[in-house]
């Protein structure tokens, strides 16, 4: 008998400590990683609506990208970013282009629910704006020197805190862990950057749902998505209906 009590006291302690170790599992699947070099209030990044903030410090000594020269030249760029799919495409139906791009977006807040604003929204007006479309951002210098293309989407306070840019961390994390921003990696930012930067008020839309092309497939890496015919209505999701 008394082997028997000291055999269910002994495996307490382990229940315990296996029930600790699994809800720190799952918290830490749920919150970013501790090296995330990102601080902010969780609308994107921290910036406020002064054209005149410094975006390169000019004394980083982050290495200079090459722009790369073998660039698609398209005609009306497009971007669907989905959240639930963790995924940038961008495309242009009037010349076939298409490429799809991980992504790492807002974290979930305590309703489960992606920081990253859902929306149609635009990059900047004026490519030749250093505010909208920073080639080389070092400030603050996790941002790397690496691109940032910022977004027409407001904060809570209407400042354009929203953008697509670089990793932020050594390699892009695909999944929740961004302040609002659609996080990419280096190549990829590099090259969607300046496939866009000609276009001024290039659509973006962020979407809940994940994307689903013109033949009914759900769009994702490593494929090349079906585009909708040029002028008609993509049937975007819910979260977002169709662009006005």
């Amino acid at each position: 008998m008394f082997g028997s009590a000291r055999g269910v006291l002994d495996e307490q302690p382990v229940r315990i400590l296996l029930a600790f170790l699994a809800t720190a599992v799952s918290t830490a699947a749920c919150v970013e990683p501790l090296d995330d070099p990102e601080q902010g209030s969780g609308e994107g990044v921290d910036d406020d609506n002064d054209p005149s903030s410094v975006m390169d410090d000019g004394k980083s000594d982050a290495p200079r990208y090459a722009v790369p020269t073998d660039l698609p030249t398209l005609s009306a760029p497009e971007i669907i970013v989905s959240l639930d799919g963790l995924t940038v495409h961008l495309f242009d139906r009037e010349t076939g282009f298409s490429e799809v791009y991980p992504t790492g977006v807002g974290f979930k807040n305590s309703r489960g629910v992606s920081v990253t604003p859902t929306g149609h929204f635009n990059t900047g007006a004026d490519p030749s704006n250093g505010w909208w479309y920073v080639p080389r951002r070092t400030s603050p210098d996790y941002f790397a020197g690496l691109p940032f293309l910022r977004l027409d989407a407001e904060n809570s306070e209407g400042s354009n805190t929203y953008a697509l840019h670089g990793p932020i961390t050594a390699q892009l994390r695909r999944g929740y862990v961004s302040h609002g921003c659609m996080r990419m990696a280096k190549d990829d930012i590099i090259r969607l950057f300046w496939i866009v930067k000609p276009h001024g008020q290039t659509p973006v839309t962020i979407q809940t749902e994940k994307e689903v092309d013109a033949e009914g497939h759900t769009v994702d890496v490593g494929m090349t998505p079906a585009l909708w015919p040029a002028g008609e209505p993509i049937p975007y999701g819910d979260s977002v209906g169709p662009r006005e």
